[in-house]
């Protein structure tokens, strides 16, 4: 299970990488695909937003029960929610720019928040919490989760891309060469 979320972060890193690059486009004064990065962020939407993160929230809930700390284990569960938010208005930005209601340069602003934020995040379930997963959850515990949460299909990454995804993972295994 912590395998999986091992993957996830690195399906998510690779999303994060290819709106980076579309980011800095826009900041040299290119000529960005938003449809690309709608793409992505409305992926964020759907699946780590759906299916990672409240994975992550029951085995983090299971560490607050465990350690006599646990504030950094309850600001990654609000920063889910955090995020949630982020994500939305970021989608939200890249429509009203569409529209001719916000600037490039306020676009810039909110990605690059979002694109901190979301590294920052990871960064630290990685370095910082998963090893107390390894060492606190036990077999019990992944058991009791997997019954709880059930197993939902990545529309990018998981056994076949979805058709309105194909694009994007095609953008993301070219990148990968």
């Amino acid at each position: 299970m912590l395998d999986r979320l091992l993957t996830e972060h690195d399906h998510i890193l690779k999303t994060l990488n290819l709106l980076e690059k579309q980011f800095l486009d826009l900041c040299r004064g290119g000529s960005p695909d938003y449809s690309l990065m709608r793409s992505i962020i409305v992926y964020i939407q759907e699946y780590p937003e759906q299916a990672h993160h409240p994975l992550e929230d029951m085995i983090f809930s299971i560490l607050l029960e465990r350690l006599d700390d646990g504030r950094q284990i309850q600001k990654l569960i609000t920063d889910h929610t955090d995020l949630e938010t982020v994500t939305r208005e970021l989608r939200k930005s890249l429509e009203l720019l569409k529209k001719g209601e916000i600037s490039e340069e306020e676009l810039k602003q909110k990605l690059s928040q979002f694109l901190v934020r979301q590294r920052q995040h990871l960064y630290v379930e990685e370095k910082k919490v998963y090893p107390l997963v390894k060492r606190h959850i036990t077999t019990e515990d992944w058991d009791h989760i997997r019954s709880v949460i059930p197993p939902l299909d990545d529309p990018v990454f998981g056994e076949r891309t979805r058709s309105d995804y194909e694009r994007l993972y095609r953008e993301i295994e070219d990148q990968g060469r």
